[in-house]
């Protein structure tokens, strides 16, 4: 009994020193086949193994980096773009002092007169666009006020606070991926390597000036208030409208010369042909009776 129980030992210390060795073979195995493929790949064109590893990491850690981008914008303040409209009737003679009070104006708030468009028989009515800067819009409105009779008014604002953060979480996005193509520009080792990189790199360059472009007007306008006032003596008609016939003989007169000059165009175009086919015939019919005859 006893010898029975010291073959089942034995036995058992048999199994599991077995089983050790086959998982030690095992995990040596694995470990050895994972050095072969690290020794293939890096006998691979490493500059190209790169370049694909960086280009399938661009798009996740770009959009990472705008995510982070966004997440850091500070809390900015309402920015609004404002404009304005007044009518005002001044006085007989009081049309060229209104216009120089208003243009006076625009200097006192630190602003600036864009256009003036003067209409009427010895300047008795026309149009001024001021822009002044913002936060002094409404000084300005209630100081041209007094100029004249306010006739009609509009002041607007628009809110844009939402499309400038918008716009510059896209940018810094599109700044994080130009950085990371100019990285892979500079690994490509193969000419199609380079082609594709540059054309990428050219596509989000054109998108982030494009973006530039829509901030700095965006700037532009909330920066700046636009204020248009138009002034006219009492008096002064409303300017004459055409009627619906009018118009549409006007319409129809720019159709009809329209037309004429197309056949015009046609005629000097076709006529250089004309003139070929002529000397064309003209000279068949000298050389036709030779070869008849």
């Amino acid at each position: 009994m006893r010898s029975w129980r010291i073959m089942a030992a034995a036995a058992t210390l048999t199994v599991v020193a077995t089983a050790c060795s086959g998982s030690d073979l095992s995990a040596g195995g694995a470990d050895a086949g994972g050095g072969g493929s690290s020794s293939g790949v890096g006998s691979a064109t490493h500059g190209d193994a790169e370049l694909r590893v960086e280009e399938a990491q661009l798009g996740a850690g770009a959009s990472t980096n705008g995510g982070q981008t966004a997440a850091r914008l500070p809390t900015v303040g309402p920015s609004v773009i404002k404009t304005g409209y007044l009518k005002l009737t001044v006085s007989e003679d009081g049309f060229s002092e209104a216009t120089q009070d208003a243009v006076a104006l625009a200097g006192r708030f630190s602003g600036f007169v864009l256009s003036t468009s003067i209409e009427g028989k010895d300047s008795r009515s026309g149009t001024l666009v001021i822009r002044v800067p913002s936060d002094r819009f409404e000084e300005l409105v209630n100081e041209v006020k007094n100029l004249g009779d306010v006739r009609s008014e509009s002041i607007s604002g628009q809110d844009v606070t939402q499309e400038f953060v918008d716009l510059e979480s896209r940018l810094r996005n599109l700044r994080a991926q130009e950085a990371v193509l100019l990285r892979l520009f500079d690994k490509a080792t193969t000419v199609a390597a380079t082609i594709r990189v540059q054309s990428e790199l050219g596509r989000v360059q054109l998108e982030s000036e494009q973006l530039r472009g829509r901030l700095r007007y965006l700037e532009d306008q909330t920066s700046l208030a636009t204020l248009s006032i138009t002034v006219a003596e009492k008096g002064v008609p409303a300017p004459a409208t055409r009627g619906t016939l009018a118009k549409a003989w006007d319409r129809a007169l720019e159709g009809a010369l329209g037309v004429v000059a197309a056949v015009i165009v046609g005629a000097g175009t076709l006529l250089p042909v004309f003139l070929l086919i002529l000397v064309g015939v003209a000279i068949f019919r000298q050389v036709r009776p030779r070869f008849t005859s």
